[in-house]
């Protein structure tokens, strides 16, 4: 077994641990998705480490994933009372909380980082496949962290309390950061011209279809009640395309 899966491994023990650890200690969802989503960190610069790319594409993904992370951790940290981690702690047992890391950091130090198997070892120079995961990836960024910030701050107005966000970003689907997040994943898949890098875009997006969003939209149709319902017959699932009445 070649050093890159012996150092792969070790992460993933490494942050299964820490997830395992704070959840007992602190009895709270959010140190676990921190150490979730930052598995994905060191497994992408191990990856780049002992890739056989070219130095520059190396870099650029790595910084990529660095800001990614970055911004997930800043949003589990100023904003987690926003994020449906926070709602996870009462939804859920807590021997059901300490199973997390030990499905979650596999997912982020394996599954979502898997385009870059391949992604490191490519050579040649800047073309139109990096080009238009770069744009993907800015497209994503803005979804992802700007329906976040917009979320947040529509909750720290005292009047907008018990009150459902139905604009912005949330005027042009119900979930749009879970839509700029799986467009981050397809950056990933597509910057590393490889089919099998598809497997963490469509892992992402099956999270979200079958676990989060039914989740999310059962809770808000208890808080919002008949204003959710209208919500759900004139705003998009996922695509953020208003126009498509009851379409995902």
């Amino acid at each position: 077994m070649s050093v890159t899966i012996w150092l792969l491994i070790s992460n993933t023990v490494l942050f299964i641990l820490l997830g395992v650890f704070s959840t007992i200690r602190t009895s709270d969802t959010r140190w676990a998705f921190i150490f979730d989503f930052f598995s994905i960190l060191p497994a992408t610069a191990i990856l780049a480490w002992y890739g056989e790319g070219v130095g520059w594409r190396r870099i650029l993904i790595t910084g990529l994933v660095t800001i990614y992370v970055a911004r997930m951790l800043y949003t589990l940290f100023a904003w987690f009372g926003a994020t449906g981690a926070k709602r996870l702690k009462d939804q859920a047992s807590k021997s059901a909380i300490l199973v997390l890391p030990f499905f979650l950091v596999p997912i982020f130090s394996w599954i979502y980082p898997l385009p870059f198997f391949a992604a490191m070892d490519r050579t040649g120079n800047f073309n139109v496949f990096d080009a238009t995961a770069l744009t993907l990836y800015a497209v994503g960024t803005v979804f992802h962290f700007g329906a976040d910030l917009q979320k947040w701050r529509y909750r720290l107005d005292p009047a907008n309390k018990g009150n459902l966000l139905q604009r912005g970003f949330w005027g042009m689907s119900r979930h749009p950061n879970y839509f700029g997040d799986f467009i981050i994943y397809l950056s990933f898949a597509l910057i590393s011209v490889w089919p099998w890098g598809v497997i963490s875009p469509v892992t992402n997006f099956l999270q979200y279809l079958f676990d989060a969003i039914p989740k999310n939209e059962k809770g808000a149709q208890t808080r919002y009640g008949e204003t959710w319902k209208v919500y759900v017959d004139t705003t998009p699932t996922f695509l953020p395309l208003r126009f498509c009445r009851k379409r995902f």
